[in-house]
């Protein structure tokens, strides 16, 4: 007993099984005396237990103890190894500055960009919105098969259908996006806004910051007028001042009083908007705006998205009770009779990033090519000087380094290497999405909440790991396979055939990979050309646009609108430099404002039956055709204010073609419409050329455009009080935009003109998503161009330096120098011309994913084909051209004297 008491406090393995073994037999000798004396077995086990339960229980802790300490001893001598081989390999790796930097280089621009395009599809696709249970928000909307009109929006009847009819939705809101004019004569703004319905905030469940949201009693006609705020207009116009509700505030020239504050995390619609009015749909009397309405509903626990869209569809018939009149002069029988229209639910989320994900997605699949053509290329170069090195490793393990050591220490300069640019890397992706966020094209959604957070930087450690696992896995799988020997790599000897093979493939895979990055980039850059080279019916050279929007409290009626936009004018085209200057509701290219709506012709009763196709309505100062040089194709533009006679309208040709069946436009002069059943007879007096309005890509829509002066006191009913001025100048016009908006600043100082840019410009914006795609897969396919050339040149460089023995004795033997270059730069060239072959074969998945940004060009177009084919076999045949030089030029007497 005194052996077992002294023992059990000493540590260490070399008297632990001593011990325990000798607890035991006094335990079990303990309990057969027990048993002896009468007790059971169970008893008796218990008591002996419990008699030497001081010393198992300090045996138990002694051994935990010595658990603890032997882990942490294999840690701290595992760290010291890590550290050992961190340190080698840092040595190492600065005896070799070439490789080190080539190495970094490529993995930096490879690693930038995935995390930086992570960041992005992250933020925008990837991540939640920011709303409770996002994956229950839908968005609502309409198709109409019979007038193929698609993905529309709600109107007053259907949101008021589905809000009191549907059961499966806790509830569902609308929108309108818009911009309303803030402040007084000192400093008047444009903000953006939302025209919102009451539910909406109910819908998506997002409490105020401060206050409350308005309530159905306020969203209705003739309520008090309330208005809820953004956080950044809180806190730039109030000072964020806690006790801002309650307030007033000039909205439109309307006194509104401010009844909440949301929060900075909610950016609904988007993320300019600052300011949320109550829209006041009324079913009885709806507006004269048809399906003009963003929806969103909620989905009650449980329901699919198809659940709710059969049982939209089961409702949407009792919109003809709900809501009779759809607009003045059309019942809401007859919209449902001769449209058909279906609803169609979507997730919100896709909604939202719907327009940007394809981009997005194949920038992403443009980046993981370029880092894959990375490690591959790192991969090449690692297995280079794996095979340089290998006697160095042959020696260590020689010396009595095992195969798990060996790899350990070439497994620890990969990682180096790695973790060196993945640093760099994360360091340019924040550079790079931080200039995104600031210059990059203003329709990305989400665009405000991009940023590099602990989701971006673990990617960036995860890409990291990877790429060092990538580039490192063939000498490592080598080392712990087959070992390494002084006999292979020795000097003087050459490679293996099996070496050859994995540094040939890795060729072969790059230039697979660059082929198809660059002709992917070739192909949307064809398309960005002939998207340029479209004639848009308009010439934007030396013309700039600013808008205006005139309150109705300030301007009650059409002809104050009419009269303030005459003078306006007037006062600008007589400015020095200015050519002409107009006023029009919608910008081409600009895609807002857009107003569609249903032409009747006269001398066709075939659609009185039948809604006819929508017409793009545009609304126009005299002058506004012949600022922007749209061509009239017959008959005349409209006269001067002073003489311009009501109810007369310009249409353009593909109106013309479509009604009169007339290309000239003739047939269409003297004939007479309808805007609505309702409504005056209008006469077409002139025939325009199309213009591309909503985007170069797209083909032009059918236009009518209205007068907005008329003769007397008085205007035209298409009148706008949001119009957009209009000017050409005989330079530059960006510098007229500072002087006209003054002149508009001396008419009435309380309006802010907004949105002032060229029209260059606008037609920049048009394809800007189209251009920013473009440069990052050009980016990419440079890069990747670059490094399979790199790969190249240094398979085959190093090639030479393990031949220099052989191709010294060929010469010797009396080849010539020329046929022993002609044989290394065929040897590159053959690599090329295969992963050509393979790039190619991969092509035609890629070709078929891209055909939906492709505008004028096909998938297999031959000019990017071709052309990219033979900047890549160029490239590579310059790559191998110069290590066949060095090839040719090595000195047979010094190259086997060096053995």
């Amino acid at each position: 007993m005194p052996k077992i008491r002294r023992a059990a406090s000493v540590p260490g393995r070399a008297v632990e099984k001593d011990v325990d073994d000798e607890l035991a037999f006094h335990i079990e000798s303990r309990t057969r005396d027990l048993v002896r004396q009468g007790r059971t077995p169970d008893d008796a086990r218990r008591v002996a237990e419990s008699e030497f339960g001081d010393l198992v229980a300090a045996r138990r802790e002694l051994a935990a103890v010595d658990r603890h300490r032997r882990r942490r001893e294999g840690l701290a001598r595992l760290a010291d190894i890590v550290a050992q081989d961190v340190r080698h390999a840092m040595r190492s790796l600065g005896r070799a500055p070439a490789f080190t930097l080539t190495a970094i280089v490529t993995l930096v621009a490879a690693l930038g960009s995935t995390i930086a395009i992570f960041a992005v599809i992250d933020a925008v696709l990837v991540r939640p919105l920011p709303f409770p249970h996002p994956d229950r928000l839908v968005g609502t909307w309409h198709d109409f098969p019979p007038i193929s009109l698609y993905h529309s929006l709600q109107s007053t009847g259907t949101f008021w259908t589905y809000r009191t009819q549907a059961h499966t939705i806790d509830g569902i809101g609308v929108y309108e996006e818009g911009a309303v004019n803030l402040g007084d004569e000192h400093s008047p703004e444009r903000v953006a806004s939302a025209d919102a319905s009451a539910s909406l905030f109910t819908v998506l469940a997002v409490p105020a910051q401060l206050g409350r949201f308005f309530t159905d009693a306020e969203d209705r006609e003739g309520a008090p007028s309330v208005v809820v705020i953004g956080d950044a207009l809180w806190r730039t116009h109030f000072g964020a001042d806690a006790g801002i509700i309650g307030r007033a505030l000039d909205v439109n020239g309307v006194r509104r009083q401010i009844v909440g504050v949301m929060p900075p995390s909610f950016r609904f619609p988007s993320a300019a908007t600052q300011i949320w009015l109550p829209i006041q749909l009324d079913p009885v009397n709806p507006p004269a705006t048809a399906f003009a309405y963003n929806g969103v509903a909620r989905l009650k626990p449980g329901v699919t998205i198809a659940d709710a869209q059969r049982d939209f569809a089961a409702v949407l018939p009792r919109v003809v009770d709900v809501s009779p009149k759809f607009v003045p002069g059309i019942t809401t029988r007859q919209i449902m009779d001769q449209t058909k229209p279906q609803p169609v639910l979507t997730s919100l989320g896709d909604d939202i990033t719907g327009g940007i994900a394809g981009s997005l997605w194949l920038m992403g699949a443009g980046a993981a090519l370029l880092f894959l053509v990375a490690c591959v290329n790192v991969a090449t170069l690692t297995l280079v000087r794996f095979d340089a090195r290998e006697r160095e490793l042959a020696v260590r393990a020689a010396l009595g380094a095992g195969r798990a050591r060996v790899a350990s220490y070439q497994f620890a300069e990969s990682l180096v290497v790695a973790v060196g640019a993945g640093a760099l890397g994360l360091a340019v992706a924040w550079v790079a999405v931080r200039i995104l966020v600031s210059r990059g094209p203003a329709d990305i959604p989400r665009l405000a909440e991009i940023g590099i957070d602990w989701r971006v930087v673990a990617f960036a450690g995860a890409m990291t790991s990877l790429a060092a696992l990538m580039f490192s896995a063939v000498p490592t799988l080598r080392i712990i396979a087959g070992g390494v020997a002084l006999r292979e790599g020795a000097r003087g000897g050459t490679a293996s055939r099996a070496q050859q093979r994995v540094r040939s493939t890795l060729v072969v895979a790059q230039i697979a990979l660059g082929i198809v990055v660059l002709t992917a980039s070739g192909l949307l850059l064809r398309s960005f050309q002939a998207i340029h080279a479209v004639r848009p019916g308009f010439d934007s050279d030396n013309v700039a646009t600013f808008w205006v929007s005139l309150p109705r409290p300030r301007y009650p009626r059409p002809a104050d609108a009419a009269r303030f936009f005459a003078t306006l004018t007037e006062r600008i085209s007589v400015l020095p430099g200015v050519r002409s200057a107009s006023v029009t509701s919608f910008v081409p290219l600009e895609n807002r404002f857009v107003n569609q709506n249903p032409l009747y012709p006269e001398d066709a009763p075939e659609w009185n039956t039948k809604l006819p196709p929508l017409q793009l309505f545009n609304t126009i100062g005299g002058d506004f055709l012949e600022t922007l040089h749209i061509q009239l194709v017959r008959g005349r533009r409209f006269y001067p204010k002073d003489r311009q006679p009501h109810h007369e309208a310009i249409v353009s040709l593909a109106t013309a073609r479509f009604f009169w069946h007339d290309s000239t436009g003739a047939a269409a002069l003297g004939k007479r419409f309808r805007a609505l059943p309702s409504d005056p007879w209008t006469t077409v007096v002139g025939v325009v050329g199309d213009t591309r309005d909503t985007a170069l890509a797209a083909p032009p829509s059918p236009t009518v455009y209205f007068p907005e002066f008329v003769r007397g006191d008085s205007a035209s009913p298409f009148i706008k009080r949001t119009m957009a001025v209009a000017i050409r100048t005989a330079g530059d016009p960006a510098p007229m935009l500072a002087t006209a908006q003054r002149v508009l600043h001396d008419i009435d100082p309380t309006l802010p003109a907004f949105d002032a840019r060229p029209m260059a410009a606008v037609v920049r914006a048009s394809t800007a998503r189209l251009a920013f795609t473009t440069l990052i897969l050009g980016a990419a396919a440079l890069i990747t161009v670059i490094l399979g050339a790199v790969g190249l040149y240094g398979v085959l460089a190093y090639l030479v330096t393990l031949r220099r023995r052989e191709l010294g004795i060929r010469i010797a033997l009396g080849a010539s120098p020329r046929r022993v270059a002609a044989a290394m730069t065929r040897h590159g060239l053959v690599l090329a011309i295969v992963g050509t072959v393979v790039g190619l074969s991969l092509l035609d998945v890629v070709a078929r994913s891209i055909r939906g940004f492709l505008y004028g060009v096909a998938p297999w177009d031959p000019i990017s084909i071709v052309g990219s084919t033979l900047m890549l076999l160029t490239i590579a045949a310059v790559a191998s051209w110069v290590p066949a030089r060095r090839a040719a030029s090595v000195d047979p007497a010094e190259a086997l004297r060096a053995e």
